[in-house]
C-alpha cells in the first residue's frame, strides 16, 4: 500500500501542501502567541483542519481560478508554469485560508479584524512564498524521488 500511495501522480504535490500547510500553520500560530503560550498540542488539534481547509480551497477555488487565468492571459502564459502557478495558488489560497483561519481561530485584535488580517496576510505571504519555493519544494521533491527509487512501483 505504501508503494501505491508514494507512486500516486499527486503524492508530490500533496506532500508538498501538508509540509506547508504544517510549516505556516506552525509559524502562524508562533508569530500570534509567541513561545510562551505556544503549544505543540494547539498545533496538533488545529492542523487536521487547516490542512482540510486548504485542500479544499486549493481543490475548489484557487486551483481552477488560477488554471483560468493562465489560460486567458497572455502574461501568465508567456511566464514559466513552475514559477507563475505555484506563486498564484500560493496568493490566493493565503488570502481565502487567512481570514476562514482568522475568524476561526478569533487570531485578531478587537475591533481591528481588517488591520489584523492584512497583517496576518503580508506576514505569511513574505514567508510562504520563499519557504516553498527554496525549501519545501526542492526539499519534498528530493525525498519523494529518493523513495520512488528505493521502493519500486507495485506492478
Amino acid at each position: 500500500m505504501f508503494r501505491k500511495l508514494l507512486h500516486h501522480p499527486s503524492a508530490i504535490g500533496i506532500c508538498i501542501m501538508a509540509t506547508m500547510v504544517f510549516l505556516m500553520s506552525n509559524y502562524n500560530m508562533l508569530w500570534r502567541f509567541g513561545f510562551a503560550k505556544y503549544t505543540f498540542k494547539k498545533e496538533i488539534m488545529i492542523y487536521p483542519l487547516a490542512f482540510c481547509i486548504v485542500y479544499l480551497v486549493k481543490r475548489f477555488i484557487s486551483g481552477p481560478v488560477v488554471a483560468h487565468l493562465h489560460s486567458k492571459s497572455l502574461w501568465l502564459g508567456a511566464q514559466k508554469k513552475s514559477i507563475s502557478f505555484p506563486m498564484l495558488t500560493i496568493l490566493c489560497n493565503v488570502t481565502i485560508v487567512i481570514a476562514i483561519m482568522t475568524l476561526l481561530t478569533k487570531n485578531y485584535l478587537p475591533h481591528h479584524i481588517v488591520r489584523s488580517y492584512f497583517f496576518n496576510w503580508l506576514h505569511t505571504i513574505i514567508v510562504a512564498i520563499p519557504v516553498f519555493f527554496f525549501i519545501v519544494r526542492p526539499l519534498v521533491i528530493k525525498v519523494i524521488k529518493w523513495l520512488r527509487d528505493r521502493y519500486v512501483a507495485p506492478i
